[in-house]
């Protein structure tokens, strides 16, 4: 599982000496145990890890906007070097192309908006931000 991986790489970072980076693995691995904590014992999957850090992901990049938008250089660089450890640990992120050929399929037998984006959820499982899927479903349902 990715905590397992995080861990690894904090305490190699630790080893090392690099401490700024030992600081967002432990924070990683701190959001990880929260969400775990929230579910029953031992019921966390790897979806649901990657689903944390997805939501993490995109909590980083709105907050780089914001200091972008403010003019605040020195937390811009800070946010991006967060999210480039963090992008680390996610699945590879598929392309828009590969995307609509498992929308294409499930438009086959299915023509409610809801069932589709759940379905091609399921498939496309934290590889895929869900506002992408939902404006190319939307654009194939006009």
């Amino acid at each position: 599982m990715w905590r397992s991986k995080i861990k690894i790489d904090a305490d190699t970072a630790l080893k090392l000496g690099d401490n700024k980076k030992v600081g967002v693995l432990r924070y990683l691995i701190s959001i990880i145990d929260k969400k775990a904590l929230s579910l029953p014992p031992e019921s966390l999957e790897e979806k649901d890890e990657i689903s944390v850090l997805q939501k993490e992901l995109k909590n980083k990049q709105e907050a780089r906007e914001m200091f972008q938008k403010a003019s605040r250089a020195d937390l811009v660089a800070e946010q991006d070097y967060e999210i480039e450890i963090l992008k680390k640990y996610l699945p590879e992120v598929m392309s828009e192309t590969e995307l609509e050929k498992i929308v294409d399929e499930i438009m086959e037998t299915e023509k409610i908006f809801g069932n589709i984006m759940r379905e091609v959820g399921k498939k496309v499982a934290g590889r895929v931000d869900g506002g992408v899927i939902a404006q190319i479903v939307k654009s194939k349902l006009l």
